[in-house]
């Protein structure tokens, strides 16, 4: 069963970066290319997609979603020889996002392709996302020649959050007023403070860290304001060093690199072997820090 993406979720952010992206968006709307999405984990890949499905002619039509390692039988069904392409009937005229694809070992991507040719029959629009850069992919030989031409078309990057400065507090002020009403509070605001973390701090994990961090933050705040004390414990700073600084445990980075490499490489054992190596650590080591942090899915 294909995930039906909705489209009613908002851009928030002011930088240049964001702006671009949306600025290309809007250019590719106006095509039938296949589009690439590129940036970081959780720095908002699916949410131009759907942007850019929105702003097409193809808006009355779904936009459904494949993501290619969280959904390994549906990929694999896809990728199958005897895919019905039939099943996309329901669908047909909309757009469908692959999310991830540079997570497919070799021989993956090249079905994909194949199976991709197959699927703009149907009077599909292609996207597809990764969070790798598939242009150096490319110069390793890591990923295929055929898809990469297929998917270099139209490319659309996002730049991640710490080089997004502009976004941050937009964001947060967003994350707020959702959480208010979820939580059924009346929170205002950050401190001075507080925003001078925030904006301080690297977000390795971009903008869904930001965002679990506002709600772990609203969960212990009574005040009006976000001060620096409700986010010192989440965000893993440490008190002695300042919060200016982004100094944090070494379990805690610990945790988010292992995290970020296996959102970027899969959980599967290819990506889990491919992880280690990025990691520069056996795979046995990979497996004791998984049951560690309890980072399997």
């Amino acid at each position: 069963m294909f995930l039906v993406y909705s489209l009613s979720q908002d851009i928030i952010g002011e930088s240049k970066g964001l702006r671009q992206a949306i600025e290309g968006c809007r250019k590719a709307a106006k095509e039938n290319d296949p589009v690439m999405f590129q940036g970081e984990v959780s720095t908002g890949k699916l949410l131009l997609a759907g942007f850019l499905h929105k702003e097409s002619e193809r808006s009355h039509q779904p936009l459904l979603i494949v993501d290619c390692i969280k959904d390994e039988d549906m990929i694999r069904e896809i990728l199958a020889p005897g895919f019905d392409i039939n099943q996309l009937c329901p669908y047909e005229g909309g757009s469908i996002y692959f999310r991830e694809v540079a997570s497919l070992s070799l021989e993956e991507q090249n079905l994909l392709y194949r199976a991709l040719e197959r699927i703009e029959k149907k009077k599909f629009r292609i996207f597809l996302s990764s969070s790798q850069n598939i242009h150096l992919m490319r110069l390793e030989k890591a990923f295929d020649p055929d898809l990469y031409d297929y998917v270099s078309q139209w490319e659309i990057s996002i730049p991640p959050l710490r080089l997004r400065k502009e976004d941050i507090l937009p964001l947060v002020h967003h994350y707020i007023r959702v959480f208010n009403l979820e939580l059924r509070k009346s929170i205002q605001g950050l401190t001075p403070q507080a925003e001078e973390v925030l904006l301080s701090y690297r977000w390795p994990g971009n903008v869904e860290e930001l965002k679990q961090i506002i709600n772990r933050a609203m969960h212990v705040a009574n005040e009006s304001h976000i001060s620096q004390r409700h986010l010192s414990d989440n965000l893993g700073i440490s008190k002695e060093d300042g919060f200016g600084h982004g100094v944090m445990p070494l379990e805690r980075m610990e945790e988010i690199l292992l995290r970020s490499a296996l959102e970027r490489y899969g959980f599967t054992l290819e990506g889990k072997k491919r992880a280690a190596r990025a990691l520069n650590i056996s795979l046995a080591t990979l497996y004791n820090k998984l049951k560690r942090y309890n980072l399997n899915p």
